[in-house]
């Protein structure tokens, strides 16, 4: 009931046409739910992880990086030339206050709920690895369903992949939301805020 209460439910009234004020009460209730579950019961925190760690994480982080950074670029450029790094470019002031409001409204609520709660709530009722980051991924793809774009959930269902293996690996909140950050202010900056509609 909990999983269907926070990760179908929730995403389905944002999408669906309900006046703004109701959409706002539920998120509200939902984040601050989940909130209090994960820090009182789950007694989540921001985990250290060991140096060596840390090197490998970030070795695989950045050569995705670079492959991420080379694909969507190119794809952008040939797409929607006009887009391609404009608003850094051009509106230098609005890329820097919504990457940051992007940060701390989005990412961070995204990876406290999709992969630490998650992953803390869940995990022991899904032995099979593959299949609980299969589930994942769906569902933190669902949680964009709103914008009403293939594009997007294939963006979002590879990205849950990607920030689940990391959290696998790291056990850390924080590194998740640094990955997290990476990717979606690197398609912000290089031209995709309009599909994710971001500002632009």
């Amino acid at each position: 009931m909990e999983l269907c209460f926070l990760y179908i439910a929730t995403p389905l009234i944002l999408f669906t046409p309900f006046p703004k004020w109701i959409k706002a009460i539920y998120f509200i209730l939902s984040l601050s739910y989940t909130i209090y579950v994960g820090i009182v019961k789950e007694k989540i925190r921001f985990k250290r992880v060991k140096t060596k760690v840390y090197r490998k994480l970030f070795s695989i982080i950045g050569l995705r990086t670079l492959f991420i950074a080379s694909v969507t670029a190119a794809f952008i450029y040939f797409y929607d030339n006009e887009a391609f790094f404009n608003v850094i470019l051009n509106k230098p002031m609005l890329w820097l206050t919504f990457s940051l409001v992007y940060i701390l409204a989005s990412v961070i609520p995204q990876e406290l709920i999709y992969r630490e709660f998650f992953m803390k709530r869940y995990s022991s009722l899904i032995h099979n690895k593959t299949m609980l980051m299969l589930v994942n991924a769906l569902l933190f793809s669902f949680a964009h369903i709103w914008f009403k774009s293939w594009i997007v959930l294939g963006f979002t269902f590879v990205g849950g992949i990607m920030f689940f293996l990391t959290y696998q690996r790291s056990k850390s909140l924080f590194v998740v939301i640094l990955e997290h950050s990476i990717y979606g202010i690197w398609l912000y900056t290089v031209g995709y805020g309009e599909l994710f509609k971001f500002a632009v």
